[in-house]
């Protein structure tokens, strides 16, 4: 009997927190049309930005506590945190953080989340780099970039094989509803983040609304 996976992902988010609430809003209305087929959700880099001050202020981790929240699978943090953070966030996440040193396993269905693909891996793997277009070559998938404010989306059947059976780029209504679970959760990520900025600029703190 064939098996089905649905893969969201998002990418570009820059630290743009007060997208957040209304992103999960969005996803979660993905995965409930998707409910009967297993679910993946992914981001495939720079979620944090030097140009948000609680990035700079938590190392680039603010915005990945915020996916992690949000029930995220696993992450591309290539650039992001320096090993110290990596170490620090590890312990406090249980999303997979993803670098050129450091792979995620997706234990339910024998798939790999890595940056370059392994070439002894015996499974299927999924690149976490963002590609020009979503491809299926050999056992590797390939995802292609999508701004922030958009989630791809891909579609994999396997049985005797692994097969692509479909991909495109979803918009988010401009009048999704926040999350208010979300929004709590980045209220507390500002707020702690406002705590250990030396210069306590918070002019470009974003409110979720």
């Amino acid at each position: 009997m064939a098996k089905s996976l649905t893969i969201l992902y998002t990418a570009q988010i820059r630290g743009d927190l007060a997208l957040l609430p209304r992103l999960h809003t969005f996803l979660a209305g993905l995965m409930a049309d998707n409910e009967r087929e297993g679910t993946l959700l992914l981001d495939l880099g720079a979620s944090c930005s030097d140009a948000s001050w609680h990035c700079r202020a938590t190392g680039g981790r603010s915005s990945l506590l915020a996916l992690d929240a949000m029930g995220y699978h696993a992450a591309n943090v290539e650039g992001q945190l320096k090993p110290a953070q990596r170490r620090q966030l590890a312990g406090q996440v249980t999303l997979g953080l993803v670098d050129a040193a450091h792979d995620w396993r997706w234990q339910a269905g024998n798939a790999l989340a890595t940056l370059t693909p392994r070439e002894r891996y015996a499974g299927w793997q999924i690149c976490l780099r963002a590609g020009e277009q979503t491809e299926l070559t050999g056992a590797t998938l390939r995802l292609a970039n999508v701004p922030k404010g958009q989630v791809g989306l891909a579609r994999l059947a396997w049985g005797d094989g692994l097969e692509l059976v479909g991909a495109t780029v979803c918009e988010m209504p401009s009048r999704t509803p926040p999350n208010p679970s979300i929004a709590g959760t980045v209220e507390f990520i500002e707020s702690e983040a406002r705590r250990v900025t030396p210069d306590r600029s918070s002019k470009g703190s974003i409110r979720s609304a």
